[in-house]
């Protein structure tokens, strides 16, 4: 009698009966040291894909201008150069128009405006955004919730940019 080329496999008979190797390793796979395992592999996954998610914030791109100025404070001789004016429009009695003129050799970058008021407080408002006032020019922002009749006086709070070590406001988008 010939052996036949193939063996029918029992219906009965399980994966982990056929193959004597298995049984070991599914005993294996139930144990508390390999729940940790693929626990830490689980953990290793989830922290590759937050360094990707990550990652891109810090991308580097060839249209970055590196600058060698910084943003600082107008020391008091700048500050005497730029002249400041405000009013009120004439559609608005809430609406306090400041103007800025810009005589130094740099722009400015004017952030805000505070108001001390007769009654004592102060209101603080800030240009959103920032108002840029080229040099040999002037710009003007406005500022709401300041009654007409009832400021005392007002500050504008401006900076320039220089080089480290440069005493002279200049401009960082001139290379």
């Amino acid at each position: 009698m010939s052996t036949p080329l193939f063996m029918p496999i029992r219906q009965s008979t399980s994966w982990r009966q056929r193959l004597p190797a298995l049984p070991l390793l599914a005993t294996l796979t139930h144990t508390p040291l390999a729940a940790n395992a693929h626990f830490l592999y689980l953990m290793l996954w989830v922290a590759c894909a937050q360094l990707l998610v990550i990652n891109h914030a810090h991308a580097w791109t060839p249209f970055e201008t590196k600058s060698l100025y910084v943003e600082v404070e107008l020391s008091a001789a700048e500050a005497k150069k730029v002249q400041y004016a405000a009013g009120w429009s004439t559609q608005s009695d809430t609406e306090l128009l400041v103007e800025i003129k810009n005589n130094l050799s740099g722009p400015l970058a004017c952030h805000g405006v505070t108001v001390h008021l007769l009654n004592g407080s102060t209101v603080s408002k800030s240009f959103l955004p920032r108002l840029y006032v080229p040099n040999a020019a002037s710009r003007q922002g406005s500022v709401g919730g300041v009654k007409k009749g009832q400021m005392k006086d007002f500050s504008v709070l401006c900076h320039c940019w220089k080089k480290p070590g440069d005493s002279v406001c200049g401009n960082p988008l001139n290379k």
